[in-house]
């Protein structure tokens, strides 16, 4: 039922309160895989759950121009 575009993933309650963020399991994550969400804040928005090994990873988070690219604005 996740992977439904009529499955409202942030608008449930599941007792627990409801979700901050949508990711998948764990079987399908592998190096480079991008998968992409409707965002939490609506309004067309999209949330990226990118998977790469831990060396890429932190190659992308040192690169400031990409971080200035990717990072909400919110404060």
């Amino acid at each position: 039922m996740g992977s439904s575009p009529r499955f409202d993933k942030y608008g449930c309650q599941f007792g627990m309160g409801k979700a901050v963020a949508v990711r998948s399991g764990y079987g399908g994550k592998f190096d480079g895989k991008v998968s992409a969400y409707p965002g939490r804040e609506g309004g067309g928005s999209i949330d990226l759950e990118v998977c790469l090994l831990p060396e890429f990873m932190e190659a992308l988070e040192s690169d400031q121009e990409f971080m200035s690219l990717v990072s909400s604005s919110q404060n």
